[in-house]
């Protein structure tokens, strides 16, 4: 067969087009778009409203409770153990019954810093330059510190390295030696942060506000100054470690690669030896607080914008409305889809953060608050939109 060279390919014809380029970018814009208005014409039948008793939902996937392996030496330590061979590690945590409640407002800091001391300093047989390289060379971590109503200590080990490195966590816990040049430096960083504190806006009014639902100078609103720094002595620490790491204040949980008769094995021989103590109460004065509405400025003439926090007094998690709660506060201010992000941002472009919680306590009432940064021009417009949506909540029956 014979091939005429000089008829063109039909193809190449099409591809010669003058208009073609333009023609296959009009085409594949259109088969663009109808793929959009499909997928919008399906998405909004998907997800076209419906009453709640109308909403269908697939059955919930089966869930195995995990068992958790439980008992208590004698010296009053409770301990938790679960299994869990996903991965070659140990993880090992102990919550503490105290906190900086029990420190006196002359000295406030002394909690957070023993705290940070017990790990820093190191222990009596494992001192901080040993500590630190024997866990760099294991790649193996442990912590210490104390928070205002518990204090923690933590170890997180290789499977194969758990039997030897409990040995030094039990020291570092029993035996911290807090010395002096650990707590100078210490107490050189807290004095650090307190000459910057007035530097970020949202830690002067959060500050600020804790004082108002409070009260100032008592043990929920204290806090650090130069004075009660300077006041803390090492014998404070050694006293409140004393105090607060032995038996009776203690409960520890175990996760991870191991066999269980074996790690409680490995616990008692551990943790026998500390001490049984005396329980430390968590007895917190009543918070006494009065629904007084009052607006209060603080000047801060280095920046041009506004930071507004604004509610009252929180509730406690016992409350039997506590799940009630925390969806309206998801509606309110729960991220991207709320109210206030979306009215107060994205509608209005009044605020690049807007925000809110409703605090439960455990020990003792939380805070509600709801806040937003905004320029200094728009400060009653963003207040006047934020309270707008609280009312809305409470004139308005949530869809």
């Amino acid at each position: 067969m014979q091939t005429n060279h000089s008829r063109k390919p039909f193809r190449s014809q099409i591809i010669r087009h003058p208009n073609f380029h333009t023609l296959m970018k009009t085409r594949i814009q259109l088969i663009s778009l109808h793929l959009i208005l499909i997928a919008g014409l399906t998405l909004s039948s998907a997800f076209a409203q419906k009453s709640w008793n109308e909403l269908e939902y697939p059955e919930i996937n089966s869930f195995t409770v995990p068992e958790v392996e439980q008992f208590t030496l004698d010296n009053g330590i409770t301990f938790y153990l679960m299994e869990d061979r996903e991965l070659p590690l140990i993880d090992l945590s102990v919550i503490v019954r105290t906190g900086s409640f029990l420190e006196p407002v002359e000295k406030t800091g002394l909690a957070s810093m023993t705290g940070q001391v017990m790990r820093s300093g190191g222990s009596a047989n494992y001192p901080k330059d040993v500590l630190n390289e024997l866990l760099e060379n294991k790649a193996a971590s442990m912590s210490t510190g104390i928070g205002f109503t518990s204090g923690s200590a933590r170890m997180n080990v290789l499977k194969e390295d758990f039997p030897e490195l409990l040995e030094v966590f039990i020291d570092l816990i029993q035996n911290p030696v807090f010395p002096q040049d650990q707590i100078d430096l210490v107490k050189t960083q807290t004095n650090s942060g307190i000459s910057r504190r007035n530097d970020d806006q949202s830690g002067i009014a959060s500050r600020e506000f804790r004082s108002l639902i409070y009260g100032k100078n008592n043990v929920f609103s204290s806090i650090e100054e130069y004075e009660t720094i300077a006041a803390i002595t090492r014998e404070d620490m050694i006293a409140l470690h004393e105090a607060s790491f032995v038996g009776n204040n203690m409960m520890v949980g175990v996760i991870g690669d191991f066999r269980t008769r074996e790690m409680k094995r490995w616990l008692k021989d551990a943790f026998s030896g500390i001490p049984k103590g005396d329980k430390i109460e968590i007895d917190l004065p009543e918070v006494e607080y009065e629904f007084a509405s009052g607006i209060h400025f603080i000047n801060k003439s280095d920046v041009n914008q506004s930071y507004v926090l604004m509610g009252h007094i929180g509730g406690m998690r016992d409350n039997p409305d506590y799940a009630k709660l925390q969806v309206m506060n998801q509606v309110l201010s729960g991220g991207f889809s709320s109210r206030l992000f979306n009215v107060v941002r994205t509608e209005m472009g009044l605020a690049y953060s807007v925000f809110g919680s409703y605090g439960s306590g455990n020990f003792y009432p939380g805070t509600f608050t709801a806040g937003v940064m905004t320029q200094s021009q728009s400060t009653s417009q963003a207040i006047d939109a934020i309270i707008q949506q609280i009312e809305r909540l409470q004139n308005e029956l949530v869809t």
